[in-house]
C-alpha cells in the first residue's frame, strides 16, 4: 500500500509540475484541442505508469460523429515474465454540456488501452470516444479504471 500511495504521489506531482490542465485553442474552432493526459497506473506488468493521451480535432471524425475525442495509452514498464508484455487501463469520457447542463458518460463499458511496448515509445493506434452531447462547450474528463490523475478540458461542439 505504501508503494502504490508512493507512485501515485508521484504522478500526481509530476502532472502539477507538467500543468495538469488541458491548453485552450487560441485559434479557431475547427483548430484541434488538446486535453490534458491522464496520468495513471496500469495493469499487467511490473511498474505499469503512464499516460492517456487525448485530443479533440473536428476535422477528424468517426463516421462523422461530433465530437469524437481520440485517446492513445503510453506506457513505461518492466515487462512480467509471468504476464507477458503488456501495460493497460480501461478509460471512460465523462462529459458535461456547458451550456444546456446535459451530462453523460461514454461508452457503457469502459474501453480497454494498452501497450505493448516496454521502455519505449507505443506503436498503438488513436482510438475514438465518441458521445452524443449536442452543440456547445463540453467539459471532458478522462479516467482509468487504476488510481489516477483525471485527464481534461473544454472542446467546442458545433
Amino acid at each position: 500500500m505504501r508503494i502504490t500511495r508512493a507512485v501515485v504521489v508521484s504522478v500526481a506531482v509530476a502532472a502539477s509540475l507538467t500543468g495538469g490542465t488541458a491548453a485552450a485553442s487560441t485559434g479557431s474552432s475547427s483548430d484541434p484541442v488538446g486535453i490534458s493526459p491522464t496520468y495513471t497506473l496500469g495493469g499487467g506488468a511490473l511498474g505499469c505508469v503512464g499516460t492517456v493521451d487525448a485530443h479533440y480535432d473536428p476535422n477528424a471524425l468517426f463516421f462523422g460523429q461530433n465530437p469524437t475525442i481520440w485517446v492513445r495509452p503510453e506506457f513505461t514498464f518492466v515487462p512480467d515474465p509471468f504476464q507477458g508484455v503488456y501495460c493497460g487501463v480501461e478509460a471512460t469520457l465523462r462529459w458535461k454540456n456547458l451550456d444546456t447542463g446535459a451530462s453523460g458518460v461514454f461508452p457503457g463499458p469502459p474501453v480497454p488501452l494498452g501497450d505493448d511496448t516496454p521502455l519505449s515509445p507505443t506503436d498503438g493506434p488513436w482510438v475514438p470516444m465518441t458521445a452524443d452531447t449536442g452543440v456547445g462547450r463540453i467539459e471532458v474528463q478522462i479516467d482509468t479504471n487504476f488510481p489516477h490523475v483525471q485527464g481534461r478540458g473544454t472542446i467546442v461542439v458545433q
